[in-house]
């Protein structure tokens, strides 16, 4: 087989392509409050996280929610007692290399969590009728959407057997594969 440089042309391929991405790294405080007047912190779980994104511009912004439990001491410390409560939160997530040209009708987003919601510490206020709980998390995402490749393209001309020379053989042994 022989490429013929003289019916050089081009094909656009359309496909799905990661148009935009971005990620980002947050530390947050909520501030939870349980029935009774806590004493002292025994531990703090965030579980159950959820998220959703959408394209706003050319930022994505995730919508989220997870729990938050603290199990805490009362009554001078005689008596236990766990506050649940389920926050939500909002995060604005700017793009890199954001494609202008992919079709705005088919962009989809994708999230993915880089780090899961993490309790990093839980403190009583100072009035003690509080508790504050800095939470951490990492999130990720893609924007995906249509997109056009332009590749080149040109005639293939194929020759008779006996048209090969040695090095035209030679090339062929090499790229023939083996099972």
């Amino acid at each position: 087989m022989v490429l013929s440089n003289k019916d050089l042309g081009y094909r656009e391929i359309v496909a799905n392509a990661v148009c935009g991405r971005g990620s980002k790294y947050s530390q947050t405080t909520y501030t939870i409050r349980p029935a009774n007047r806590p004493s002292t912190i025994g531990g703090c779980w965030v579980m159950n996280h959820s998220c959703e994104a959408d394209l706003v511009g050319d930022y994505v912004e995730v919508h989220g929610r997870f729990d938050v439990n603290v199990w805490y001491s009362y009554n001078g410390n005689s008596e236990t007692a766990v506050a649940k409560d389920t926050v939500s939160y909002v995060e604005q997530i700017a793009l890199r290399d954001l494609d202008a040209n992919a079709a705005r009708d088919s962009r989809q987003v994708e999230v993915r969590v880089i780090q899961n919601p993490n309790c990093l510490d839980a403190t009583v206020t100072g009035n003690g009728s509080e508790i504050l709980v800095r939470v951490e998390k990492e999130l990720g995402v893609e924007v995906v959407g249509q997109t056009k490749l332009c590749i080149v393209t040109c005639e293939v001309v194929e020759k008779k057997d006996e048209e090969f020379g040695e090095e035209d053989e030679s090339l062929l042994e090499e790229v023939e594969i083996e099972d």
